[in-house]
């Protein structure tokens, strides 16, 4: 399998790209950056590109059959940068004919008529009020990729941690309380996604 995974240098992206890789996957690293291509194994291939203004988009498709969206809002950018980044990587997939499509967001995204428990309510509550543009905003762009027609899957998380991967977690239509994942768990769930062809179309949640 050939991924392309964009925010790469990322916690959850470096932890994709090198799983990927002991996986036996080819794999294209998109970064704002390719200084220091150090932090990749080898066999990766990085590729800079500006993701927010559609620069060099689908040349870092580069045949790949699976698209890895792991970027997140840092200090500095804009509002709208999770949509408008999503939008240039889903238009470059259709205009290339690349069909899966994985991105990790926010469990504050809720589904139409989603009801969450106590723990989970105050959590996401709690997010809402501390990232409100980051919620909007990562809202909007799980809108844009369920209208679109490809094989999607979007992994909601509550709180994400520097802990180990154990692989030890839960997912799908769980209620999250107040509990978090490592990025390591997360990488690892995508990937499974991406392997066993599990949650097309579908928003699980995920938990340790």
């Amino acid at each position: 399998m050939k991924l392309t995974v964009f925010g790469a240098s990322g916690p959850t992206g470096q932890q994709v790209v090198d799983q990927a890789v002991g996986r036996g996957h080819e794999v294209t690293a998109v970064v704002t950056s390719t200084a220091p291509e150090s932090r990749f194994p080898d066999e990766v291939d990085v590729v800079e590109a500006n993701v927010y203004e559609g620069e060099n988009i689908e040349e870092t498709l580069n045949e790949s059959t699976v698209v890895c969206n792991v970027i997140r809002h840092s200090k500095n950018s804009p509002p709208d940068y999770l949509t408008v980044c999503g939008a240039h990587i889903l238009d470059a997939m259709e205009a290339a004919e690349v069909g899966r499509y994985l991105t990790v967001v926010p469990a504050a995204v809720q589904r139409d008529g989603e009801q969450f428990g106590v723990g989970e309510s105050i959590g996401t509550s709690v997010f809402q009020l501390l990232r409100p543009t980051v919620t909007v905003d990562a809202t909007n762009h799980v809108a844009d990729v369920t209208a679109r027609d490809l094989n999607w899957t979007v992994i909601r998380v509550l709180r994400l941690t520097e802990g180990t991967t154990t692989r030890q977690y839960t997912t799908g239509n769980i209620s999250l309380g107040i509990g978090s994942v490592s990025y390591g768990d997360v990488a690892a769930f995508l990937l499974d996604c991406c392997d066993r062809g599990i949650y097309l179309r579908m928003q699980p949640k995920i938990r340790t």
